[in-house]
């Protein structure tokens, strides 16, 4: 009889299965879109709403160290289950000023896009 470690594991493994599962599902099926995943708005005087969109270079660099980051814990788990993996502080690092460098684009965006309006 298994012990109930080896249950709780094989359950984790049941219950993450599950939510890839459906989320891969989704993806597959058109439940999540993710036809302007990289897009952001901006404003636009000209534009019959006030917004159009374009590429976010912010969106892209945050996607990319994100999903950096992840498959690195990903690869350090996968090397050592048995205890959680430490990650570099420059790759912390990287991954902070990604997020706070694309946080800092939507504030300005929010923000100095209606001075600037005001102005024009």
């Amino acid at each position: 009889m298994p012990s109930i470690s080896t249950l709780a594991a094989y359950e984790g493994f049941i219950l993450i299965g599950g939510f890839f599962g459906i989320v891969f599902w989704k993806l597959l099926t058109g439940g999540i879109g993710l036809s302007q995943l990289l897009e952001g708005d901006i404003r636009d005087p000209n534009s019959p709403g006030g917004y159009s969109t374009q590429v976010s270079a912010g969106r892209a660099q945050s996607l990319l160290i994100t999903l950096f980051v992840a498959l690195y814990y990903l690869s350090q788990v996968i090397h050592n289950p048995k205890e959680f993996p430490r990650l570099p502080g420059g790759l912390i690092e990287a991954l902070a000023g990604s997020q706070a460098v694309y946080l800092g684009g939507k504030a300005q965006a929010m923000l100095l896009g209606r001075w600037r309006n005001i102005v024009k």
